[in-house]
């Protein structure tokens, strides 16, 4: 009986997955369209500098979940 909920669970996990995807492919687009404006900002140093540390920081996560989506996508 066990087996017979394996495909079951491998199917959602699938659709998980591409969920994941999907929402991922948007917040990347949006963080260039965000990364794009920064560019224009024109601000005193003070936020510039805090802009310029928060764009890299979420850089760096973004750069950890497309890894992990690749990872995942392997098995």
């Amino acid at each position: 009986m066990g087996e017979c909920e394996i495909p079951v669970n491998i199917a959602v996990r699938k659709n998980e997955l591409l969920t994941y995807e999907e929402k991922l492919e948007r917040i990347l687009e949006e963080f260039t369209d965000l990364k794009r404006a920064d560019e224009d900002y024109k601000g005193d140093k003070n936020s510039e500098d805090t802009i310029k540390a928060l764009i890299k920081r979420i850089d760096q996560l973004l750069r950890q979940a497309s890894k992990d989506k690749s990872d995942n996508f392997k098995f």
